[in-house]
């Protein structure tokens, strides 16, 4: 451990009011106890996949710095299911001691307010304080252990009152506004009997509930009650003002560093769960806490005044006319004003962001990947801006030049359409948040950053110049435009006796490439793909297109026959589905094609292509069914296992044994998954596997029937001239 523990905070949606109050108790509580707080998260935290900022949550590799002594979750915040596991795993990975924030995760120590007896106060607030007896009671998801235990808290103040809960004053939503709308408008179309209150189990429900009544005239709370919890602020955007209920997070925050210095230094840490407290407003008959809210009018004016300044400025065009990196941090300098109470900005990027591969691979581990740190503002104004080197598992230098504190600090991604560039490190001399506006600056940031690798990107210049209308830029083969545009020209030119060829193929066909690192093996497979239809199409009437995602098609004008398409077919699948990356990738039940020959004059190849596409579809729905089959995913290993390694010594009996099961029934299920025997898939593996190397090397024929399990090379050209009808020679030069 270093002279001054380092604390990890993990989080999400930093300027949300629920964080800005834990992480408000988190970071006076290491200033008392003489640590360094570095807050690492994301900033936009989508629920759903989305593919523009998935890069962003990189950041969360920085869990297994070595810069860290230990580490808090706010589990509650990171929304997306795989980026808690990743997350999860990540911190399984740093050996750190850890505490746990909102949420209970198997295995690590968790801290939360006992959401049971906030609700028994918000009981005894109605009960005792307003006398109410009837109550209807919206929480979130049926049989979520959350949403249950809300419910259970209410109830068992209620008893001691002598008044019941009845199941079917139990609503069950969602934890979102459109909840409590649905249960709104029972309320005013007479469906459900209003009660004297209304409680939520979050604070959108309940604005939900409030917005419909007051679109619909019904007094709150004359006619009915309304209450909330959590206290996520923007309570003065709806109307009346919400009475809620607000979680003590700041006191939760304070105890999760003291459990979290427990673990690190042996010391006694605080167990009282420390109680909340109702927040006042217009929708009980209390009345709004004038003191309250003008803490929060306070604050929104101090945010609209950023936000105005942020839409006053030129920050974004200054920003696009930088031509160096120089020019860029003098200007995120200018406009560092506009990030509130921040007293140090650091730009921290990759050695070779602007490269065009991706920078965390290249060269080094991600982990290990070379940075160069450079000041914008730091609290020494004259500080050297010579940049500093370090690497990225070091989160920042060992010294930030011009900082003369080091007790607050944020890191923030820095990304561009799926690219990982950096991060910024925000530093604060005082316990404190960005709000909003900072995700604003930040975006602005990244755009600039990438207007400025353009400018200096010479091949991203040639391809804007010379690929934009007519090719596909990452691949070089025509684009949609572009292919049917010199497709009609052939056609237009082409004799009456010849022929056009159409070859349709969808490649990785149920390979799932939402994440980035799928993103980026698939443009990488797309490239290899092109490579083996420049192979196949060289000619000057031969057309080689990828005309969408995973979509590419071969057409051509001239003396072709049914033959020599099956034989190009062919040739393309070798070639596509034994590329390494598809190999590894993809493997076999990932590729469909479909194949036409007919008269090239009059030819509408638009409409060709439709009726192409639709066959390719019924292929496609054809191995989805198969997909299906209680089997296939065992069955479908071992296949792909044989395709990725013909040469091994595969033994149809040993993997019976294998699979526990009768010789007969795997034989028959085999062949109804694939349509193919197992012994004649071996051999067609293998010959693959043959085509392959003969198209792609010059090697002898000996050692291509080596590579693909044959110890006897004229066995092996038996078996080839059986299968393709072709002698391997023959095929090589065809």
């Amino acid at each position: 451990m270093q002279d001054r523990p380092v604390i990890g905070i993990i989080t999400a949606k930093v300027a949300d009011e629920a964080q800005h109050q834990l992480l408000s108790g988190i970071l006076h509580k290491t200033q008392e106890k003489n640590c360094k707080a570095v807050v690492i998260s994301n900033i936009y935290n989508f629920h759903e996949y989305f593919a523009g900022t998935e890069v962003e949550n990189k950041i969360y590799d920085m869990i297994t710095s070595p810069k860290l002594d230990g580490l808090i979750l706010t589990a509650e915040t990171i929304w997306n299911e795989d980026l808690q596991q990743r997350i999860y795993h990540r911190i399984l990975d740093s050996r750190l001691p850890v505490v746990v924030v909102g949420a209970e995760i198997e295995g690590l120590e968790c801290l939360n307010n006992d959401v049971s007896a906030d609700f028994e106060q918000i009981a005894h607030h109605l009960t005792k304080v307003h006398h109410f007896t009837e109550y209807d009671f919206l929480t979130g998801y049926e049989g979520n252990a959350t949403s249950e235990e809300r419910v259970a808290g209410f109830r068992k103040e209620l008893a001691r009152h002598g008044l019941e809960l009845p199941q079917e004053n139990v609503i069950y939503g969602d934890f979102w506004y459109n909840s409590g709308e649905a249960l709104a408008r029972e309320y005013v179309s007479g469906k459900r009997r209003i009660p004297q209150a209304v409680v939520c189990a979050n604070d959108y429900m309940a604005y939900g509930i409030c917005d419909v009544l007051l679109e619909h005239n019904v007094s709150v709370p004359d006619e009915i009650a309304v209450i909330g919890y959590e206290y996520v602020g923007e309570r003065f955007y709806h109307s009346p003002i919400l009475t809620t209920y607000l979680r003590n997070r700041e006191a939760i925050g304070a105890m999760a560093v003291e459990h979290l210095l427990a673990k690190i230094t042996g010391e006694p840490a605080e167990n009282v769960v420390p109680a909340g407290k109702m927040i006042l407003g217009d929708t009980c008959p209390c009345g709004v806490n004038k003191t309250q809210l003008s803490y929060e009018l306070g604050r929104t004016r101090r945010t609209q005044y950023y936000t105005n300044l942020n839409y006053e400025g030129n920050f974004e065009q200054q920003l696009t006319m930088c031509r160096s990196i120089t020019d860029y941090t003098h200007t995120l300098q200018e406009f560092s004003y506009l990030v509130r109470d921040c007293v140090g900005v650091y730009l921290c990027l990759y050695e070779n962001w602007a490269s065009l591969e991706d920078p965390v691979t290249i060269d080094a581990p991600s982990d290990h990947a070379p940075m160069l740190c450079y000041r914008v503002i730091s609290q020494n104004h004259n500080a050297s801006d010579t940049p500093q080197y370090f690497q990225r598992d070091q989160i920042f230098p060992d010294f930030l030049p011009g900082s003369t504190s080091d007790d607050f600090f944020y890191l923030a991604p820095i990304f561009f359409s799926g690219r990982e560039l950096g991060h910024f490190i925000l530093q604060y001399d005082k316990p404190d948040t960005y709000d909003a506006i900072f995700g604003s600056w930040l975006k602005i940031a990244c755009n600039g950053l990438e207007a400025l690798r353009l400018k200096n990107d010479i091949h991203a210049l040639l391809e804007c110049q010379n690929l934009s209308e007519n090719h596909d830029t990452a691949t070089g083969l025509w684009n949609r435009h572009g292919f049917y545009k010199e497709m009609d020209h052939a056609i237009g030119a082409a004799l009456p006796e010849e022929n056009l060829l159409l070859l349709l193929i969808h490649t990785s066909v149920f390979t799932d490439d939402s994440s980035i690192d799928g993103q980026s093996i698939s443009v990488r497979m797309d490239a290899q793909i092109a490579e083996s239809f420049k192979r196949i199409a060289h000619g000057q009437r031969e057309f080689a297109a990828k005309l969408g995602d995973h979509l590419f098609c071969l057409g051509a004008v001239g003396d072709y026959t049914t033959e020599r398409a099956s034989l190009l077919s062919d040739q393309l699948r070798s070639l596509i589905e034994h590329s390494p990356l598809y190999l590894e990738h993809c493997g076999p039940d990932n590729y469909v094609s479909s194949v036409a020959v007919l008269p090239a004059k009059g030819s509408d190849v638009f409409a060709e292509n439709s009726h192409l596409l639709e066959q390719i579809n019924e292929q496609i729905r054809a191995l989805s069914a198969v997909r299906t089959h209680t089997s296939y995913r065992e069955y479908s290993f071992l296949r792909h296992s044989i395709f990725r390694e013909p040469e091994k010594p595969w033994n149809a009996q040993e993997t019976c044994r294998d699979f526990h099961l009768s010789y007969g029934h795997f034989r028959a299920t085999y062949k109804e998954l694939f349509g193919v025997s197992f012994h004649q898939d071996l051999i067609s593996c293998r010959i693959a596997l043959a085509k392959y190397l003969l198209l792609t090397t010059s090697q002898s024929l000996q050692n291509i029937a080596y590579q693909c399990g044959y110890d006897d090379d004229k066995y092996f050209l038996r078996q080839f001239r059986q299968t393709t009808g072709f002698t391997p020679n023959s095929y090589r030069t065809k």
